[in-house]
């Protein structure tokens, strides 16, 4: 497997949500990673075998995070190297014989010495089991080699994130691989991928019992391949069934700055207006660099390209960091956003603001630091409460904020005073292009409404015992009990002619999420299974059954036993993690 990238060590692993219920019937939310800190050190080394080699993940890594953080100047060192482990097994009769599998442990201290790094991202273990069944003295060289590479780079003094392996397919390959219970394997075990699983749930476990910094790829990659197999059964990202094509490595990419709350493009540029640009002169600067820096270190894995001396790979890869810089900056010489107007007081701790747009008093919750990007959550109605989820937001540099238009239940005329605010906050003050939308219960209405009127305006949707068919509620015209005033309200809103033509109507959520699937907007929805105000199944669960349908991605927080009140969970994190992952972004065009 083939790695590369420059001063900075990253390892791969996974964090996963509970559950708060077991259900069948419901889509328990998924194994998620736990947000990190983003790398801001200076030298950033990658390590891995081709796969890292390869480098084309670590393309769109570098490019992300030059984007995200343009003042930092960070180094990226590629120094991925086919065929090696960290485990330092090799099958017997390797590359035909000639050559056993390179052990990364023959050159990590000349790594470590040579690029000096600040953080290392290490990737290993599709190697590791030497593609053969799961077995205790495989498994235990793996997990001892990883400890020994943890070990050696922090007492270098540099930070490791390890990224879990990424999915073996043996479906590609299925005429070329053996399947258990064989003596020898002269060909890939066909079911390899449970060693990478159980590779990949150790370095998780690695992360709660000793604190390591772990990103978990395995998990959503085959997550993200079950899903594409749903509608293509033959699909797959990787042709021989281990290195990732380019939109494999996008995945691994994505996956990884998710986890630092960071993201892409659908098609892989950073959130840059010269992305495109950006990515390629990354690619130009990363394919001068990996086979320099593997001949400066030095290791035994023939067949390996000679890259230039060190020295004149870097001069030529610094011109090429000049352009990036000046591409990256090139829109930074645009008037700077204005200052939020003096605060009005506090809230929890943090400065509150209050703006008047379109007539209407905006609330704006400051953090005491902006996170990269201005990133922020809207809420549709109640706010302040429950607040755990905005402080928590607020302390990683989110603004919060909330347009009082009480009793206009998201209905157009709504929608076209949140279009004014949207606009105010994006143009004057520099918000973020995409925010956060929090939909508490009728707040439902005001932010489905309105994101399915801005689909490419929204980063996601956290919807608590949310209202997503006025029919539902306030009409009470199924499960609930329904409220007189508030559906005059809706007949009156939506200038509907008498009950029965609202009745008709098609104006609700439910009836309209196509422009959220196709624009891939993620939904978070926790309900009450026993709400008889607003009834799970005639909101929730129909929004679940129809946006799966459409190919969205919805997460279900289902809790036993409970109404419409009390809102919220007990722990937030779940909240927390799911808005930090799709919302904190560097600032979009």
């Amino acid at each position: 497997m083939k790695n590369s990238l420059a001063p900075l060590v990253l390892i791969l692993a996974t964090t996963f949500v509970s559950p708060l219920i077991a259900d069948p019937s419901v889509r328990q939310p998924q194994s998620q990673n736990k947000t990190l800190k983003p790398p801001t050190e200076q030298r950033i080394v990658f390590l891995g075998d081709s796969i890292t080699q390869a480098g084309r993940y670590i393309e769109h890594i570098e490019a992300a995070l030059v984007v995200a953080n343009p003042d930092l100047k960070q180094t990226f060192i590629p120094l991925g190297l086919s065929s090696e482990t960290v485990s330092g097994l090799s099958e017997p009769g390797h590359a035909g014989g000639k050559f056993p599998r390179p052990d990364l442990h023959e050159r990590l201290d000349r790594v470590l010495e040579k690029s000096n790094p600040d953080t290392v991202i290490a990737c290993y273990g599709m190697n590791d089991g030497i593609y053969h069944p799961l077995d205790a003295q495989r498994k235990q060289a793996f997990q001892s080699g990883m400890k020994r590479l943890h070990d050696k780079v922090i007492a270098k003094g540099a930070r490791i994130i390890h990224v879990t392996p990424p999915v073996f397919d043996s479906l590609p390959i299925k005429s070329k691989v053996l399947p258990a219970g064989l003596a020898t394997y002269e060909k890939p075990y066909e079911g390899y991928d449970e060693v990478l699983e159980d590779y990949s749930n150790w370095l998780i476990d690695m992360r709660s019992k000793e604190g390591w910094e772990v990103i978990d790829l395995h998990g959503p990659m085959k997550k993200a391949l079950n899903d594409q197999r749903k509608t293509d059964a033959s699909f797959t990202y990787s042709k021989d069934g281990i290195h990732p094509s380019p939109q494999g490595h996008l995945l691994i990419a994505t996956t990884v700055l998710n986890a630092w709350g960071l993201s892409l493009e659908q098609d892989g540029t950073p959130l840059h207006p010269q992305g495109r640009d950006i990515l390629e002169l990354v690619r130009k600067k990363q394919s001068l660099l990996r086979p320099a820096w593997l001949s400066h270190v030095g290791h035994r894995r023939p067949g390996v390209a000679v890259g230039l001396p060190l020295d004149e790979a870097i001069n030529k890869s610094d011109e090429l960091d000049q352009q990036i810089r000046e591409l990256v900056e090139r829109d930074s010489k645009a008037p700077k956003p204005n200052a939020l107007p003096g605060k009005t007081g506090q809230w929890n701790g943090y400065d509150k603001h209050e703006l008047m747009i379109a007539g209407k008093l905006v609330t704006v919750i400051a953090p005491a630091q902006d996170a990269p990007g201005r990133p922020w959550v809207w809420h549709g109605e109640f706010f302040g409460h429950k607040p755990a989820p905005d402080i928590a937001l607020l302390g990683h540099g989110f603004h919060v904020v909330y347009m009082k238009i009480n009793d206009m239940l998201g209905s157009p005329p709504a929608v076209d005073l949140w279009n004014q605010c949207y606009s105010e906050l994006t143009s004057r003050y520099g918000f973020n292009k995409k925010p956060a939308l929090v939909g508490l219960s009728r707040g439902g209405l005001y932010c489905y409404n309105w994101a399915i009127s801005n689909s490419d305006k929204v980063s996601c949707i956290y919807a608590d015992a949310p209202v997503c068919d006025f029919k539902s509620w306030p009409g009470g015209k199924g499960k609930g009990k329904g409220d007189p005033k508030n559906w005059s309200l809706v007949l009156k809103l939506w200038n509907f002619t008498d009950e029965s033509s609202a009745l008709q109507s098609k104006a609700n959520p439910i009836d309209n999420l196509g422009p959220l699937a196709s624009h891939h907007v993620p939904l978070l929805h926790v309900f009450g299974d026993a709400d008889d105000v607003v009834p799970w199944e005639e909101n929730t669960g129909i929004i679940a059954t129809r946006y799966k349908e459409l190919g969205g991605d919805i997460t279900l927080i289902r809790k036993a036993g409970v109404g419409h009140h009390p809102h919220g969970l007990e722990d937030s994190k779940p909240i927390v993690d799911f808005i930090l992952k799709n919302a904190n972004q560097p600032l979009q065009k």
